[in-house]
């Protein structure tokens, strides 16, 4: 070969080079592939280096080494592995194969790395977790949007990060979105922080999402949907296990269903949760099983709660006094119901009586402490038991069993009160 002709090819070189470093570190596909076609030739011209001079050696290795610094810009903006496929250039062009010199931050790309297996590894327990809390029973639209949504995400966001397709199309996104790869190690941490911290603010949010479901199974319950009501209450308890109120109300489904074991379980959570009207509904079962001292002592234990309670709260709402006052009296008529069975008369009307003052509160009064304290007064002093009869029997609930009974107890004594003094009237005819 000429000595002209090799002149020729190197200065060809040098130009495509000269003009790649002139595009301002914007360059085209065009000029890249210009110089990379360019150093292909230099290759072939330069096969027998033995009848080359040094100088034009020397220069070739000048200008390799121009063409190496520009490697970082050339991986930025064109995929070399996509044009080798098309290409198919032999292993030693090493041009062909050149890789972006290592960034400073690229030296901790170990560490990210791990942090992002690390946390989504965190959100896929995350997910596990929360799904299987809205399997446990029939999940329902709203269960079945939460499961899937999350799912996706998280596959997606797995997929994206952990297998060969899912970071072919991430870096095809970065590509597009223009961050620079030395900065996507730490752009796949951010993103799969942001998943994490998204699925564990989802996860503290389940006790307000069950709060909807139990107010949802207290609409269906007044509605007198049951069903609905036990499916919404057994959801807020799947979503979340310390709710009270949903133990409570569930406790007063499986009352209604005559499951009295399971009613019993339900109270005594709600109660455990705080809820001082599990203590008397669960007392007042005791007191039909003939368990008297256990429902005096849960009835005691609710009463005392309550006194806490109001000494810690001194502002209460109107309607959460109207809550306070009506379990307080329920808690004191058992109280007395209980004390009554046990044959501590003066206990029973102690407590009674100040379930009656609590009362008076009530817009309509309540007959059951009225009918407790007319047996109790039987026992201490007969001639002032007709007067709490007579109230019994005016105010008395016959649709409600333990009522239905003190209702014929009162007909029962009124009607005799009332023999004796037509008996009376006409002897002194």
């Amino acid at each position: 070969m000429s000595i002209l002709e090799l002149y020729s090819t190197l200065k060809h070189y040098e130009a495509a080079l000269n003009a790649l470093e002139k595009t301002d570190n914007k360059p085209s596909a065009e000029a890249i592939l210009h110089v990379l076609i360019a150093r292909n030739i230099v290759h072939e011209k330069f096969a027998d280096i033995a009848h080359i001079s040094k100088d034009k050696l020397i220069k070739l290795v000048e200008l390799d080494s121009r063409l190496k610094k520009q490697a970082g810009l050339i991986t930025q903006t064109v995929e070399l592995a996509d044009w080798r496929s098309s290409f198919h250039p032999p292993k030693d062009y090493w041009w062909w194969f050149l890789e972006a010199p290592t960034h400073p931050r690229d030296r901790l790309d170990w560490l990210w790395n791990a942090l992002t297996v690390t946390s989504l590894t965190a959100s896929v327990s995350l997910v596990v977790e929360i799904s299987s809390r809205f399997l446990t029973t029939s999940p329902g639209f709203l269960g079945s949007v939460a499961v899937i949504s999350q799912s996706t995400l998280t596959l997606l966001t797995v997929g994206g990060v952990l297998t060969k397709a899912g970071r072919r199309g991430i870096e095809d996104i970065f590509s597009r979105l223009g961050i620079k790869k030395h900065d996507r190690e730490e752009f796949k941490l951010g993103l799969s922080i942001v998943l994490l911290v998204s699925l564990f603010g989802f996860r503290l949010s389940l006790p307000l999402i069950s709060s909807y479901f139990d107010k949802w199974g207290l609409e269906n319950y007044y509605d007198g949907d049951f069903s609905s009501a036990q499916s919404d209450y057994e959801r807020a308890l799947s979503l979340n296990s310390d709710n009270a109120e949903s133990h409570y109300n569930l406790a007063n489904i499986y009352e209604y269903l005559q499951d009295f074991k399971k009613a019993r379980t339900h109270y005594r959570l709600a109660a455990q949760g705080g809820l001082d009207a599990a203590y008397n509904n669960l007392g007042r079962l005791y007191i039909n099983d003939k368990n008297y001292s256990q429902a005096v002592s849960l009835l005691l234990t609710g009463l005392e709660n309550m006194q806490e309670e109001d000494i810690k709260n001194k502002l209460l709402q109107k309607e959460e006094i109207k809550i306070q006052n009506e379990t307080q009296y329920a808690l004191l008529k058992n109280l007395g119901w209980a004390r009554l069975k046990q044959g501590r008369y003066g206990d029973a009307e102690t407590h009674l009586r100040d379930a009656i003052e609590v009362e008076k509160t009530f817009k309509q009064t309540p007959a059951a402490a009225h009918c407790l304290l007319a047996q109790v007064m039987e026992k201490n002093a007969p001639d002032n038991a007709l007067k709490e009869w007579k109230m019994c029997l005016r105010y008395a609930d016959p649709s409600n069993p333990d009522e239905d009974i003190w209702v014929g107890m009162a007909r029962e004594r009124v009607d005799a009160q009332v023999g004796i003094k037509d008996k009376t009237s006409e002897s002194s005819k």
